[in-house]
Formats: C-alpha cells, sequence, structure tokens
C-alpha cells in the first residue's frame, strides 16, 4: 500500500516532561489500494487511555469536511471560554 502525504501535522498536548501521552494528528493524503488511489483526510485526538479520529468519509465532500473542523474549533472555543469564565471549577490563575 502506498501512501503520499500532502500535509502531515503531529502535535504532542502535553508538556515534554508529562507521562501522559495526549496527541493530535492531522492528515492529507492519498492512500493507494487495489482498487486504486483514494485520498485520506482526518484528525485523530488520543490520550492515554482513549483515541478518536473524525475521518473524511467517502460521502463528504471536502467542503463537508472543513464545515466538520469549523463546528469543532466553534465548540472547543466556547467550551473552553465556559472553563475559563464561567464554571465553578475555572482556574484562579491561568
Amino acid at each position: 500500500m502506498k501512501r503520499e502525504a500532502f500535509f502531515k501535522s503531529e502535535t504532542w498536548l502535553n508538556p515534554p516532561e508529562s507521562p501522559s501521552t495526549g496527541s493530535m494528528v492531522c492528515y492529507d493524503g492519498d492512500v493507494e489500494y487495489s482498487e486504486g488511489e483514494f485520498p485520506c483526510v482526518f484528525i485523530e485526538i488520543s490520550d492515554c487511555h482513549q483515541k478518536i479520529r473524525l475521518h473524511m468519509a467517502h460521502t463528504d465532500t471536502m467542503v463537508d469536511f472543513i464545515n466538520k473542523i469549523e463546528k469543532m474549533q466553534n465548540a472547543l472555543k466556547n467550551f473552553r471560554n465556559h472553563l475559563i469564565y464561567k464554571s465553578p471549577h475555572k482556574p484562579t490563575t491561568r
């Protein structure tokens, strides 16, 4: 199986001294299967215990996938703001 990556980003989510293994991978490439070459586009978020992968399905267009990313960005921003400013567990310092 041949892979051609156009974009690959690996980001560690914890400080280097942390024993935890949280990471995020963003990938855009083509994969060659016996049926031919197909796009392989995904975002993968993992920690020590779990992993999720948001994959561009064969029924998605690139615009559909980009819209999913934008929805995730908005949801994460809203959650972050809640945790910082409104949560009863909000940090006392940052």
